[in-house]
């Protein structure tokens, strides 16, 4: 199946710079992995969740800010001024993008969207103020930061048992690498966009009440 999802919406961008940051807006960044070989994997669900909101929100053209390491763009989203960045970095450095964007004293203004393989896929959660869960992208944002105090979308990535529904995480280590690196089931990638729409409410959401608000409705 060919979801418009899994289009490659991030090779169109303008090489000049057009937004003016200020501490009132919120950041919003999706994680991922650069390069076509990574482009629709499931470690990557954050960018594409986030191609998602950028067209539902109808926000202008991502702009390519090499100097902070990043594609980006802004707008108005849910009735707040946003900023939404795709780190030009791998995912274990993300951080290093991120910090260029936030400072330490604005990461109550700072959403990530990201993979979670001990979530099913289809699921989502938020959260705030925990761990890395081990994802690497997440760890890199934390030691960058010097703070887990920022909201995250959790987005599902693990497999069901057929017999039983219950997540079967892959084993650590290589195991585990390769599943997130792969692509996404014909069967997942025909349930992205519900996927998608689901998280961009939860934004919505988040951006309009409150993380806490948030976590209530949607966890």
């Amino acid at each position: 199946m060919q979801n418009k999802l899994l289009e490659n919406r991030r090779s169109n961008f303008v090489a000049a710079p057009v937004f003016v940051y200020n501490g009132n807006m919120f950041y919003i960044v999706g994680l991922g992995n650069p390069g076509e070989k990574y482009r629709n994997t499931r470690h990557n669900i954050g960018w594409l969740v986030l191609d998602y909101v950028r067209e539902q929100a109808s926000l202008p053209t991502l702009v390519h800010e090499k100097q902070n390491s990043a594609q980006v763009t802004g707008g108005i989203l849910a009735g707040e001024e946003v900023t939404i960045v795709y780190p030009d970095t791998f995912m274990n450095n993300s951080g290093a993008a991120v910090v260029k964007f936030v400072k330490k004293a604005e990461t109550e203004k700072l959403i990530v969207l990201h993979d979670d393989i001990d979530l099913p896929f289809g699921q989502i959660k938020i959260g705030r103020g925990r761990g890395d869960g081990g994802n690497n992208g997440i760890k890199s944002i934390i030691q960058k930061l010097g703070t887990k105090d920022f909201v995250r979308i959790r987005i599902g990535i693990a497999p069901t048992s057929f017999w039983s529904g219950k997540t079967k995480r892959p084993a650590g280590g290589g195991p585990l690498e390769r599943f997130v690196l792969k692509p996404f089931s014909t069967k997942e990638a025909k349930q992205l966009e519900e996927v998608a729409e689901k998280s961009y409410q939860a934004l919505q959401e988040i951006l309009k009440n409150g993380p806490e608000i948030a976590m209530n409705k949607f966890n």
